[in-house]
């Protein structure tokens, strides 16, 4: 077995390990050790380590002492017989005592756990020191041991990864009276073959290195003596926490897991069920006037009937918000085109600079349309001018993104005022997302506790995966009221009379203003190329509809027209709801 020991520097600005690595120019001058081992079979160390930090202000030196092992097979040599298993750790039990300097005068220490050992922060935080200074450590070792059929063995890496040069490294091991030690010494970096200088006399033996050790370098001894001289115990083993610690897999956890599983589905479309599901009139409101409500059947057909006017002169925006339950950055790319139809602004298509120009298009304030804003078309507004007369969209990039929040925020509460929701969409589906994220974070940590307390870490598995489940789900859990759900009824009613206005061609050559008038909703349904088939051949209809808010940078035609205001909307789609950290 190995044991490693790392001796460090501490710096004068805080104690950290492994703080020499970057602060060279001091070594270890002398490094004895004398291992007393008992005939019960505990070993006694005594060390004794001078460090010269020169000039150097420092608090003092690190000593980690490995305390814990991975049992692994033997590769060479003979086995012990005392074997240590694979997924047990092999424990050294180390009790450390008074840390005193040259004049045997108490130093400052403290134990804290590491990384398979312990540390021992030897010097006082408070103070600095300079030059040559001597510690003594004195610890006892139970179980570090070895017993063979022809002997026991002390196999010990006394100085090992040293991060300064060590000048003079010496080891003596006693044991009691009558017994006759064979000794092995080696130096060097790990796994190095190199000897170094032993000498034996009755029960004692010396290891010296025989040079100066770089750093890095260490000294391993080995000292074996004919059996029955020493107690050597059995090692110290304690499990090795593995996955397998966790789980059972017998009748009662899978049968838990089972019956949790069936628990959280339950759970999960139970939650959706009382609070996502829509609610929705148990009869024709429209025609029957009953307000009785309930949540909405998962089959029930919803009867759509053709509306051929916005209902409720609803604009596009707000129908966006019912059809989908979220403000898109299309809604208020949509709002725009509506309030340059209704008189607003007007948009004026720029020509492209060159063969690899982009298309920019430039908004102008106009006055006078008698027709008053939303609170959130106000905001989307005013925030496009922010009081000038006119805006290209090219201006807008990287600047808009926090408008658009607050013109989403006040959509939103646009929806809850008209009481199709009794929450904001948004905010519905971030609670649910924490709920999900907590489902989560409650079902691991009740993994962990029935795998470490009880071997039955599968039972509370489907608490977490029904957190996973919420995570999309939470998506779907904004709940329309059953005004909301009459509400949408109509808008579907509406987008269908959109969808299949080819079949009324004939109607459109008789109103005005139809196509621009409409082309807002079309936007929002993603059905643009539908309306416009509607109008194909009748360009002078359409373009006379657009002409008071739109002018574009060549002749009026339906379709091309219709290729240009698709670019329109990706273009300030993608404009009005970037950063300066996103390349939109």
């Amino acid at each position: 077995m190995l044991r490693y020991l790392v001796i460090a520097a501490l710096v004068c600005v805080a104690l950290l390990p492994f703080a020499a690595r970057a602060d060279e120019g001091w070594v270890l001058e002398r490094f004895t050790a004398v291992i007393v081992i008992r005939e019960d079979g505990v070993m006694e160390v005594e060390e004794t380590i001078e460090a010269d930090f020169g000039a150097l202000q420092k608090h003092g030196i690190f000593r980690d002492l490995r305390t814990r092992f991975k049992c692994e097979p033997v590769k060479e040599g003979p086995e012990p017989l005392y074997p240590c298993p694979g997924g047990k750790d092999r424990v050294y039990k180390v009790v450390a005592q008074p840390v005193t300097d040259a004049s045997g005068e108490a130093v400052e220490y403290k134990i804290e756990e590491i990384d398979h050992g312990i540390r021992l922060k030897i010097g006082d935080p408070d103070r600095t020191v300079t030059g040559l200074q001597t510690y003594h450590l004195r610890y006892t070792v139970e179980g570090a041991l070895n017993a063979f059929d022809d002997h026991d063995e002390l196999y010990w890496n006394v100085l090992s990864d040293t991060l300064v040069p060590t000048a003079v490294a010496k080891v003596t091991v006693v044991l009691p009276a009558g017994a006759e030690v064979e000794t092995a010494c080696y130096q060097g970096y790990y796994r190095s073959r190199e000897r170094c200088k032993t000498a034996s006399s009755g029960s004692t033996a010396s290891y010296t290195a025989t040079r100066i050790l770089n750093a890095g370098e260490g000294i391993t001894v080995v000292a074996g003596w004919p059996g029955g001289i020493v107690n050597v115990s059995p090692p110290l083993l304690e499990d090795r926490l593995s996955i397998d610690d966790f789980f059972t897999f017998d009748a009662a956890e899978l049968g838990g897991a089972i019956v949790a599983a069936l628990a959280a589905l339950v759970l999960v479309l139970r939650l959706w069920w009382a609070h996502g599901r829509d609610r929705a009139y148990k009869t024709l409101y429209y025609l029957t006037n009953d307000p009785a409500e309930g949540t909405r059947s998962l089959f029930a057909r919803r009867d759509i009937v053709v509306e051929f006017l916005p209902p409720e002169r609803l604009r596009p925006a707000q129908m966006g918000v019912l059809l989908d339950e979220r403000a898109d950055t299309l809604d208020v790319t949509a709002t725009i085109v509506d309030l340059a139809v209704r008189g607003h602004l007007h948009i004026t298509e720029v020509a492209k600079k060159g063969w690899f120009g982009k298309g920019d298009w430039k908004f102008k304030k106009k006055e006078g349309s008698g027709d008053s804003l939303l609170p959130y078309e106000q905001e989307l507004y005013d925030a496009i001018f922010e009081g000038r007369e006119e805006v290209k969209v090219s201006q807008l990039k990287n600047k808009f993104a926090s408008d658009l929040g607050r013109v989403k925020q006040k959509l939103y509460q646009d929806s809850v005022s008209r009481r199709w929701f009794k929450r904001s969409p948004e905010s519905t589906r971030n609670i649910w997302l924490a709920i999900a994220f907590g489902m989560v974070g409650l079902g691991a940590l009740m993994v962990l506790i029935a795998g470490l307390q009880f071997s039955r870490a599968l039972i509370p598995v489907p608490l977490v995966l029904g957190g996973l489940l919420m995570l999309p789900l939470s998506r779907a859990m904004p709940r329309r009221t059953a005004i909301g759900d009459e509400a949408l009824r109509r808008v579907l009613g509406f987008r269908l009379y959109i969808a299949t206005a080819e079949t009324r061609r004939q109607e459109f050559n008789e109103q005005q203003n139809i196509f621009a008038a409409y082309l807002p909703f079309a936007i929002v349904f993603g059905c643009v190329d539908k309306w416009a088939k509607a109008f194909e051949g009748l360009d002078e209809v359409a373009g006379q509809s657009t002409a008071a808010w739109y002018t574009g940078t060549g002749p009026f035609q339906v379709m091309a027209f219709t290729a240009g205001m698709r670019g329109f909307a990706s273009s300030v789609s993608t404009t009005i709801a970037s950063t300066p950290g996103s390349s939109g």
